[in-house]
């Protein structure tokens, strides 16, 4: 029985020394714990919103576009809107990625796929009117300047989530715009029925 207390006694002195040498350590690295343990967060504190502490509120810097879409955008929506007036689908230009697919619960890096959608768009985006459902990605190429290397893989990206999400996309040639029966074949080749 003496054995055990004795054992009991060891036991919690260790335990304090422990927590005495441990406690010393974090006061000595004023950077935070010690390599390999984790930052504790510390109380319940209140959140403090300090986003607009630095910015004057009656004075900011932003001003109205003169125009949403470039011309050649412009004449492309346009041409869509037109083929498709009389149809059972809508389109609609400069959409975020983010709104037309979206990454699966399942995935594993969920965050790191949905940051790869979070800034990008497609140019027009067409959806069946009544219930508003995404059926074809229109991309377009060629606008104007040689397209950079990142254009290219932006582009490359779109059509792969694209194709992943089971939504079909069309390059179209901003250079060289289809005129109404050609966009209509076009169409019809990607399954809309127009």
């Amino acid at each position: 029985m003496a054995q055990f207390i004795m054992l009991i006694v060891a036991i919690i002195i260790g335990k304090l020394v422990w927590d005495i040498l441990n406690d010393y350590r974090q006061k000595m690295q004023p950077s935070g714990p010690f390599p390999g343990q984790k930052k504790r967060r510390t109380g319940n504190g209140e959140v403090i919103d300090i986003s607009n502490a630095w910015i004057n509120m009656d004075d900011l810097p932003y001003r109205k576009r003169d125009f949403l879409m470039s011309g050649k955008e412009l004449s492309l929506y346009n041409l869509f809107s037109t083929v498709l007036e009389n149809s059972s689908y809508a389109a609609f230009p400069r959409v975020n990625l983010e709104d037309v697919v979206t990454v699966a619960l399942e995935a594993d890096n969920r965050t790191e796929y949905f940051n790869r959608i979070k800034n990008r768009y497609v140019d027009i985006l067409i959806c069946e009117k009544h219930e508003m459902k995404p059926v074809l990605i229109i991309i377009g190429e060629g606008q104007g300047e040689p397209r950079k290397k990142q254009q290219i893989l932006e582009d490359r990206f779109v059509r792969s989530a694209a194709d992943a999400a089971g939504i079909k996309y069309l390059p179209i040639n901003m250079n060289n715009l289809p005129d109404y029966e050609q966009l209509l074949t076009l169409l019809r080749n990607s399954d809309l029925n127009v």
